[in-house]
Parts: structure tokens; C-alpha cells; sequence
């Protein structure tokens, strides 16, 4: 057995599967990365039994992989990197157990566990669906709303993104119970029935980074436990988390009679200004809205303050919301449009935030008591 890889093929593979190599593994196998022969072509495949990342990988011709083996991943991915850009690394196994890595000058001796032990992930049971979805879309889908999700929360559910399909739009829904992001696409997405999963957060991340730029068509398979994304050289594979996500649609506000209209950006720089002085802990700015003008201000326990007044499209009655700042900014950097529209009923209620003319994606942020 004797694979040889340029360090561009190695790396370029590696960096698409590294995300699912644990560091402190239950079980040692873990932290190896699987060289596996596929169809005459070899994949690697990495592993945390909560997410199974993998990708092809280009061998020079003189390779020989007859059997699959595994090698440390980290350690791997190391090596290679410190290498030089022209390297061509050549991997054997010179023993039971054990593999050399030579490139030039350099030598190594990493073990190797049996690969008949690595533990692969199988998306097949008698309610899988299938779909196919644009990779552009997908990864517009997820960095709309992905922002919102919760982190380690006790509600597991909320701790990962609610993704739904059906024949002709695919939509997606994250919140931590303070916000709420949801965005939907219209598109064909060939599935049979429409469907709903939660996607864990590191499942979402992971997939995301298996996603090409360019505009290809994904295939995709959803079974009772599992999410399977598939791309031209790479396939992600995510346990689903087992829960009921929120009604979020009641989260929406429904009857804010109050609509301003602001510039994005001039928004976004008030709010990162005025937000210096803000309370470390909390965060806080208030928002102050009168006849076609918004006042944003913050003061902290020091009696800092800072205010910034800029244009605004209004006119009904003064009001005063007090907000998380950062939660307005997370919103703010995935509005695309010129404009940012706020809707808003009284001082004690949540804000919903929407691009302009644009009713695709909602944004929901609560209140906060200053």
C-alpha cells in the first residue's frame, strides 16, 4: 500500500473534513481520519458520531491503496501544512499499525488504528425523502438565520436550526427565546412531502463549509435521524436533534401599526457608535423615534453617554424601545437592501425588522428594560 498526494490535494481535502475530527475522543478511532476506496476513486472521512464530514481526495497515479486505513487527522493535516507549498507527500504502510509519511527530507511515523473499527454513519430507513437544493440557496438559507440559534441551551431544541422543504420553497427558522430570524426561498426542490427537521449547530456549520461558491445543485436526503447533504466532492451527514421547535409564526408580530423606515448602513455605524458606552453586561441602547428622526443612545455604570441622531422615514407618535444592541447588529449585517424597515406596536413590545420590500425574512427582537 503506498498513497502519494501533493500537499495541495492533501490540505484542500483535509480542510473540508478537519471540523469533525474530535480532540478528546470517546473512543481513540475518532481522532483518525478514514482513507477509504470508493468506486476506483479514494474519499477521507472524518468523525464525532454527531457529524460525519467527507471529501474526495486526489492521489497521484503511482498511488496503490488497496485496503482502507486510517491515520491521526490532526496530525496529518500538521504535517502537510508544514510542508513546503511544492510538497509531495508518500504514505506507506511499513508495518501492522504503523505508517511512514516521507516528503523530501522529512520523515514521520504515525500510528494507525484497524479501519474496519471506524464507526460510519448510514442514512437508510424507510422514511428517508430526497431533495435537491442550489448550494447558493442552502448557504443563503443559513447565514440569514443561523445567527439566532441558541447556544447551549437547556431547550436542546433551540440549540440548532429549523429546516423545512417543500415541492417549491425551502425555509429556515433559528431562535435563542430573546430572537427570532426566519427566511424563506422559493425554489424547486423535488421533494415528495413537505417536511420539517432541526439541524444541531454544528451540523449547520459544518455543512456550510462543505458548500461550494459557485451555483451547483446539492442532493439531499432526510431520514427519521439523520441529514445527508451531498455536493460534487463532498458530503456532510448530521444527526438531527429530536425535538418540537417552537411556533414560531406566533412569535411574529402580527399588529404593529408602527412602521419606520431607516438606512441601513447609517443605522448599523449609529448603533456600533453609540454602543462604546453601553453597559458591558447588558449591552443596552435605546432607540427613540419622533417625527422623521431616530435618537440612539447608551449610557453605563461609569455615567458614560453617548447619543447619535440620524434621518429616519416616520411619522407617528414618539416612542422609546430600549434593545440589545448586539442583537440589532447581528440583524443589520445579513439586510442586504439600502433600507431597513422596523415595525413596532408600543414601548414594551418586540420589533420586527424586515429588508425592504422584501416579506421573505423576519426579524423578531424583544425588548429590553433599560
Amino acid at each position: 500500500m503506498k498513497l502519494i498526494i501533493t500537499k495541495e490535494n492533501l490540505i484542500k481535502a483535509l480542510k473540508k473534513i478537519i471540523g469533525a475530527v474530535d480532540n478528546k475522543p470517546t473512543i481513540p478511532i475518532l481522532n483518525h481520519i478514514l482513507f477509504r476506496v470508493n468506486d476506483n476513486q479514494c474519499v477521507v472521512i472524518a468523525s464525532d458520531l454527531e457529524v460525519q464530514l467527507s471529501s474526495k481526495i486526489i492521489l497521484e497515479k503511482e498511488s496503490e491503496l488497496k485496503e482502507n486505513i486510517t491515520i491521526p487527522g490532526k496530525k496529518l493535516y500538521d504535517i502537510g501544512n508544514g510542508l513546503p507549498d511544492d510538497a509531495i507527500l508518500e504514505i506507506e504502510k511499513i508495518e501492522e499499525g504503523k505508517l511512514q509519511i516521507k516528503s523530501r527530507k522529512s520523515r514521520f511515523i504515525l500510528s494507525a488504528l484497524d479501519a474496519k473499527t471506524f464507526p460510519l454513519m448510514e442514512v437508510s430507513d424507510e422514511e428517508c425523502q430526497n431533495f435537491s437544493i442550489k448550494s447558493n440557496e442552502l448557504k443563503e438559507v443559513v447565514e440569514k438565520t443561523s445567527f439566532a440559534m441558541a447556544q447551549q441551551d437547556v431547550r436542546y431544541y433551540l440549540n440548532g436550526l429549523f429546516f423545512g422543504l417543500s415541492k417549491s420553497a425551502v425555509f429556515g427558522v433559528a431562535t435563542d427565546g430573546h430572537r427570532l430570524a426566519k427566511t424563506e426561498i422559493k425554489t424547486e426542490t423535488n421533494i415528495q412531502e413537505s417536511t420539517s427537521v432541526i439541524i444541531p449547530r454544528k451540523g449547520i456549520s459544518e455543512i456550510i463549509k462543505q458548500i461550494e461558491d459557485e451555483n451547483i445543485v446539492m442532493s439531499g436526503v432526510i431520514s427519521k435521524n439523520h441529514l445527508k447533504i451531498s455536493g460534487n466532492n463532498t458530503e456532510a451527514i448530521t444527526k438531527l436533534v429530536d425535538g418540537k421547535f417552537p411556533d414560531y409564526e406566533k412569535v411574529i408580530p402580527a399588529n404593529s401599526d408602527k412602521r419606520i423606515v431607516l438606512d441601513s448602513k447609517e443605522f448599523k455605524e449609529a448603533l456600533a457608535r453609540v454602543s462604546i458606552l453601553s453597559n458591558d453586561r447588558f449591552k443596552g441602547v435605546r432607540l427613540s423615534f419622533s417625527n422623521n428622526e431616530l435618537k440612539v443612545s447608551a449610557n453605563n455604570p461609569e455615567k458614560e453617554e453617548a447619543s447619535d441622531d440620524i434621518k429616519a422615514i416616520y411619522d407617528g407618535e414618539e416612542i422609546e424601545v430600549g434593545f440589545n444592541v448586539n442583537y440589532l447588529l447581528d440583524v443589520l449585517g445579513v439586510i442586504k437592501t439600502k433600507n431597513v424597515q422596523i415595525f413596532l406596536k408600543d414601548s414594551n413590545s418586540s420589533a420586527l425588522l424586515m429588508p425592504e420590500n422584501d416579506d421573505a425574512s423576519n426579524y423578531v427582537v424583544m425588548p429590553l428594560r433599560l
